[in-house]
């Protein structure tokens, strides 16, 4: 099954005392290359996600973003030793020094140790419970992800099925023009011998066997059938459920060569040889589109 590399998703897990959510962003990329954001007192949990993303996820870039919501009841204590000296440091202040001004509370309540923050510790337990649930959540995201990156799979796998379906409509153009090559290459060497002689007479037999060498240096049979080969082996892989992209990037390089080599064995042809020239620059054009669609298959 092929599939894409760029989706989203979101996972949500809620617990007793919190509430986590997972959000995953993916894109194309040359191998699998994960970047986890998460808060610094739950990085313990960060090699459980990188496994799990290694289980399902085989290539692109992917970031995980994490974020936790505590529902435990947050209460304030004052530390009175503390505030009471503090007071009695100003109080003293206004006296040896005939300071005047009244007392911001806002001020005084910033002080460090006047304010304490009491239920935000994590005990190991509860520590644990979190960190479970952000798996959890984890693997809804990735199942949501997949499920994107599947989806849009299967509009890549249309898309370039249609063109391979181009590219061996031109390698049949190619095929049914070979045979007929060989009066187009005589044309031409008889036109360049033209040239080269300025008007002295040509042998007619010694014309055809040189044309009949130039043909077999010129033949470009090889390249159909290799093109051909390339062809099923491409649509062999987007029927299969093995991971297709660089295999398939692979096949379009080579594919991309073998109309190379066509086009520079017929270039300056005329009548079946520019039939086969178009024919080739077609392949070359739709070889160039699916490959950019071939950059964002896993």
């Amino acid at each position: 099954m092929i599939k894409s590399m760029t989706g989203f998703g979101r996972g949500r897990h809620e617990g007793e005392a919190f509430a986590c959510t997972v959000e995953l962003k993916s894109v194309n990329h040359r191998f699998l290359d994960p970047h986890l954001r998460l808060p610094a007192e739950f990085a313990g949990v960060e090699l459980k996600l990188k496994r799990l993303i290694q289980s399902r996820i085989k290539r692109g870039r992917l970031d995980l973003f994490l974020n936790i919501e505590r529902n435990q009841t947050v209460e304030f204590s004052f530390n009175e030793p503390v505030l009471q000296a503090y007071l009695k440091a100003i109080e003293k202040l206004k006296t040896d020094f005939l300071l005047a001004g009244e007392l911001d509370l806002v001020q005084l309540l910033r002080v460090p140790g006047i304010m304490n923050l009491e239920g935000m510790s994590l005990s190991s337990e509860g520590r644990q419970q979190i960190e479970d649930g952000v798996v959890q959540a984890a693997e809804l995201a990735l199942t949501e992800l997949e499920r994107m990156r599947v989806d849009e799979g299967v509009a890549l796998r249309n898309d370039i099925v249609t063109r391979l379906g181009v590219i061996q409509e031109r390698v049949e153009v190619i095929r049914r023009q070979i045979h007929g090559a060989l009066n187009a290459y005589q044309e031409r060497l008889k036109v360049r011998l033209g040239e080269l002689l300025r008007g002295t007479p040509v042998d007619p037999n010694r014309l055809v066997q040189e044309a009949a060498f130039y043909v077999e240096r010129s033949d470009i049979s090889e390249e159909v059938t290799r093109l051909q080969s390339h062809l099923e082996q491409c649509e062999a892989l987007l029927s299969s459920g093995e991971e297709a992209g660089k295999t398939l990037d692979f096949l379009l390089q080579e594919m991309n060569r073998e109309a190379n080599t066509i086009l520079s064995k017929t270039t300056g042809l005329t009548g079946n040889g520019l039939e086969i020239a178009n024919a080739a620059i077609v392949i070359k054009t739709e070889v160039e589109k699916i490959r950019e669609q071939v950059q964002n298959i896993e």
